[in-house]
């Protein structure tokens, strides 16, 4: 089985909504073993994570966030989330500048609201290629 190439894959109104096959193809070619493997790691060990990092960010934090923010955002790439991938560096970068918390928290709630509606479709294409 290949991993699929379409740009249509998932019918929703959002270009955002769909994962980046271009990247999956280039990390994975037809080595769907291997994706499935790191979708099941990101969804079961990396996304508590994200709790820990809005744990971070309450706290103030920016240290520890900008620390975190790096470990995950090559996980986000991993599985085929490039536009999440960017969204975190942005966090990554204001945090580093010591924001103000209102401004990061904006960034962050809408960076986890993404990532809940991909983890549906991250589900998705799990089911799709075992």
């Amino acid at each position: 089985m290949t991993i699929c190439s379409c740009s249509t894959h998932y019918s929703t109104d959002n270009l955002l909504n769909k994962l980046d096959y271009n990247r999956l193809l280039q990390l994975y070619a037809d080595d769907t073993d291997t994706l499935a493997t790191h979708i099941e790691l990101f969804l079961n060990d990396v996304m508590p994570q994200f709790q820990d990092l809005e744990e971070r960010i309450q706290r103030l934090d920016w240290t520890g966030v900008t620390s975190l923010t790096h470990q995950l955002r090559p996980w986000l790439a991993m599985v085929g989330l490039t536009d999440l991938e960017n969204k975190l560096w942005e966090i990554e970068k204001e945090a580093h500048n010591r924001p103000a918390f209102e401004s990061l928290q904006a960034q962050w709630i809408s960076f986890r609201a993404k990532l809940q509606q991909m983890t549906f479709v991250l589900g998705d294409e799990l089911q799709r290629i075992k």
